[in-house]
């Protein structure tokens, strides 16, 4: 996932630019989102990884499902991505999208992951420890993995903050082993 994280920056870098430069940011957002969903299919990957399907005929088929949310620099994207073999990491290229357009509103997407559903006062006290480490606005996202036993893992950008059992029980392993 780091990996995909990397290779997706720059393009999401130059994405964001440009829709910053034009005043197209929610238009490049929503382009971009459907793009993830779309390349995440697995019907769809497969035709995307095909070796007698075409950059040109990728490009067509993406460009339908994408309608009127493409315009003409979202199509030579598109086509920067799929000459480069780069389709498969549009969620990434999304997301960090997403990240810049949160971070220029002065705004940090904080993704919790717990071992169970957070309640409000929870999701409060989170906020405000996160608001007043980071110094700007937090948007908590949580979800529930049953499998981190007990606690939580933080995630603010690209910092983890494994606050879990499942993660305190594998550092008690590397520390025994």
């Amino acid at each position: 996932m780091q990996e995909k994280l990397t290779i997706a920056r720059p393009y999401a870098a130059a994405a964001y630019a440009y829709a910053g430069e034009h005043g197209e940011v929610d238009r490049w957002s929503g382009m971009l989102a459907v793009l993830a969903t779309a390349v995440a299919d697995p019907a769809l990957a497969a035709f995307i990884g095909h070796p007698r399907v075409s950059n040109e005929q990728i490009v067509d088929v993406l460009s339908d499902l994408l309608g009127d949310r493409l315009h003409a620099a979202g199509r030579n994207f598109l086509e920067a991505l799929a000459a480069a073999e780069r389709l498969e990491i549009a969620p990434q290229i999304a997301e960090l999208f997403e990240r810049s357009r949160a971070d220029a509103a002065g705004v940090v997407n904080v993704e919790v992951c717990a071992a169970y559903a957070l309640n409000d006062a929870e999701r409060q006290k989170i906020e405000t420890a996160i608001r007043g480490r980071v110094g700007r606005e937090c948007r908590v996202e949580a979800s529930v993995d049953p499998a981190l036993i007990g606690g939580a893992v933080i995630r603010i950008g690209d910092s983890v903050i494994d606050l879990s059992m499942r993660g305190r029980l594998a550092a008690l392993e590397q520390q025994i082993g």
